[in-house]
Formats: structure tokens, C-alpha cells, sequence
């Protein structure tokens, strides 16, 4: 099997105009930046596929957008579904391995008003979605579930910054609890067809005396693995049933360590990573890149293929951007090296994009763009991400 190097991206952050999803009606009430065009993708997607092409890279990760495909509750979008069959084809004819993403943090607009997934009973419309683009996914291998689940935990339940703006940690898990679930409902209709697998942010986590790092840690990364093998998912409340079922390869999404807080509540630990030290990005974030090493081995216990599914840096200095990946792909070379199971590595993002509640400010991508023209610009990482790929193999 060959070794997959490309990039990642997410639908609301490139597509533009995703006016049936919950990040647009918050928005629109001035709870979030507005996304707009965002990138324009969903026009220049031939242009963008054709552009990765030329720059030599073999994978690419995206998304599907659920409220494209169900604006309304019960109304499939046709011409949805077309336009991304379109683009997995041209991907597979221009020999760039994709791998979908189901769920990438939004909902649409009609789900979240109905208690979105907080609510058991709404998974009924999380498996109409996946019957519905199932067959549109002819020729993709790999098929994640969900992205960075957690992160839409902490973020969405904990922390209150994103839809739906809650803080109540009783709730926070209730959703996790159902991620879990709707994981284990997509693998029960996908398995068999496609490699199944989910992505998980890793984030090297410690504590400057020891302390709760691990509990934190457990409960950001591992806990969530446990429970779709286990049955049952642990929790500071208790734990929670759950639909056991299994995966296919484990996705690694992986950016910087984070110090947590000295309070004794692992929960409340999860509200207070500390980013001080190290290098920073223009997202406050440490650059420590022993810990994508760190995140390989610890994933291995679940003996699953693994994939870099996200690692990346928000910089507007290329030379740091080129350093950064260099030196995270020379631990995933030391990894593989050493006999761990890595398949492939996706540089996010492919382009500067929507970076959810930070706007358009942080800058990611390989590629900027002319936001009047819309006309792509590589940079230097973009040419050189290629040759920093082939040392990985070589």
C-alpha cells in the first residue's frame, strides 16, 4: 500500500455560502465570525483538485457537508450529492486517494434547533444521512466518522465558544455518549465497503508536577477510543452505555502540547490547557513536535492502522511553516522506523480558510488565496511539502 501524503480541509471552512448550517444561523445572530464565500471551493473545486495535481501530492482529506445534503428535515439536496460525487471522481481520476469525512463539527440548521445531538433520538436523522451519501462514496477507501469529536465536546459543551454555546459538563458527555454511537451506527452500514475509521485530536497533554495530566488526558483522547470497543464509555459521572463496535485505522490529528491546569477537577482541567513556552503560532499554540511521536505510540495499543490526519501550523512565515513540517514528519519517519503501523500524512490545511470562532486571521494553508479574484497562490510549503512527504518513505 502505498504511503498516503496530501492535506486536509473541512467543508464550512473552504465551500463558502453553507447557509443550512448551524455555524451560518450563529453567525447571522453575531455569536460567530461570518464565513461567507469562505474560500470559494465550491465553485473552483476542479481548479483546487487540478492545483493538488500539479503540486504532486497522492491523498486528500475533505468533508461532507450534512446540511448540503439536508437543508430541510426531510428534502435531499440532488444536486449536493452530485457535485461531491464529482469531486471524489475527479480526485480518483487525477490519482489523489480521498478520504471523506462524514462530520466535521457542523449540523445542519434544522437538527441543532431539534436539541441536535444532545438528544438520542436524533441519531435517526444521522442514519438517514449516512444511507444517503453511502452511495456516492463508489471508489473512496477510506471513510472517517467523525472529526475531532471531543473538540466538539469541549468546545460546544464545556468551554460554551461554539454552537450551541453551552457549559454544562452532564450535557458535554450526553454528547459525547451519542458521537460514540453515531460512530458505531455509520460503521454497522459502512463496514465491509469502506475502510472505517475516526479522527482524533491527540494533543500531547501534561501537568508541570505530574498531577491529573493522565485523568486529563484519558478524558480528552483515550476514554472516547475505550468506549466504541468496550461498550462503555467512563466518565467523571459514571459511566455510560454505549453501541460497542469497532475501527478500521485511527486517525491522528495532531498541533501542540498543552499544560493543564493545576485544579484537582480533571473536567475543570479541560476548560484551562495552558499554551505558554515553547515556539507559538498565531494561534497561541506550542510547537512541540516530539508529540506527534508521542501520540503515534500511545494510539498503537489499539492495533489499528494509523494516519496523520491533521497536523499543521498557523504562520505567515513560510520558512517556519517548511521547519514545522519537517520536523513533525522526522518524528513520523523515526515511528514508522521503529515498526509502528502509519499510513499516511495529511498537512492541514490545503489553503488559508475559515478557522471557526478565529475567522479568516490564522493562516494555515499551503496556498493563499486572492480573496477579490479568488485566484490560487502555492507558496513555498506548498512545492515543498511533496519532497518533506518522500522522506517519510525513504
Amino acid at each position: 500500500m502505498k504511503f498516503l501524503w496530501g492535506t486536509s480541509t473541512a467543508a464550512y471552512q473552504i465551500e463558502g455560502d453553507n447557509k443550512w448550517s448551524d455555524w451560518w444561523y450563529w453567525a447571522e445572530k453575531g455569536k460567530l465570525p461570518k464565513a461567507g464565500k469562505a474560500c470559494n471551493h465550491w465553485e473552483l473545486y476542479r481548479e483546487d483538485i487540478e492545483l493538488m495535481s500539479k503540486l504532486g501530492y497522492n491523498a486528500y482529506r475533505f468533508s461532507i457537508e450534512w446540511g448540503r445534503i439536508f437543508p430541510e428535515e426531510n428534502k435531499v439536496n440532488e444536486d449536493a450529492l452530485l457535485r461531491y460525487r464529482e469531486i471524489i471522481e475527479l480526485l480518483l481520476k487525477k490519482g489523489i486517494e480521498p478520504m471523506v469525512t462524514l462530520h466535521h463539527f457542523t449540523l445542519p440548521t434544522w437538527l441543532a434547533l431539534k436539541g441536535g445531538l444532545l438528544r438520542d433520538e436524533n441519531l435517526k436523522y444521522w442514519e438517514k444521512y449516512v444511507d444517503t451519501i453511502a452511495d456516492i462514496l463508489k471508489g473512496v477507501k477510506l471513510v472517517s466518522t467523525t472529526n475531532e469529536p471531543m473538540e466538539l465536546v469541549i468546545e460546544g459543551y464545556l468551554t460554551g465558544n461554539w454552537p450551541p454555546f453551552i457549559r454544562d459538563p452532564k450535557k458535554a458527555f450526553q454528547v459525547e455518549k451519542n458521537l460514540i454511537n453515531a460512530h458505531s451506527i455509520a460503521y454497522e452500514m459502512l463496514s465491509g465497503k469502506y475502510k472505517v475509521g475516526i479522527v482524533k485530536s491527540m494533543p500531547s497533554i501534561k501537568f508541570p508536577d505530574g498531577g491529573m495530566a493522565e485523568e486529563v488526558e484519558n478524558i480528552q483522547t483515550f476514554y472516547f477510543l475505550d468506549a466504541i470497543f468496550e461498550g462503555t464509555l467512563k466518565t467523571p459521572f459514571g459511566g455510560l452505555r454505549v453501541l460497542e463496535s469497532d475501527l478500521d485505522y485511527i486517525g491522528i490529528n495532531y498541533y501542540t502540547l498543552h499544560i493543564v491546569s493545576p485544579d484537582e477537577d480533571p473536567v475543570v482541567s479541560l476548560y484551562e490547557y495552558e499554551f505558554g513556552g515553547y515556539g507559538r503560532t498565531q494561534m497561541g499554540w506550542k510547537i512541540y513536535p516530539k508529540g506527534i511521536y508521542e501520540a503515534i505510540v500511545k494510539a498503537s495499543k489499539y492495533e489499528r492502522p494509523m494516519y496523520i490526519t491533521e497536523n499543521g501550523i498557523a504562520t505567515e512565515d513560510e520558512n517556519e511553516r517548511i521547519g514545522f513540517i519537517r520536523a513533525h514528519i522526522s518524528w513520523v519517519k523515526r515511528a514508522i522506523e521503529e515498526g509502528f503501523d502509519v499510513r499516511g500524512y495529511f498537512y492541514w490545511s490545503f489553503i488559508d480558510n475559515y478557522e471557526w470562532d478565529k475567522g479568516f486571521e490564522p493562516k494555515f494553508g499551503l496556498v493563499s488565496y486572492d480573496p477579490l479574484t479568488w485566484r490560487r497562490i502555492p507558496k513555498k510549503s506548498a512545492f515543498a511539502l511533496r519532497e518533506l512527504g518522500i522522506e517519510v518513505i525513504t
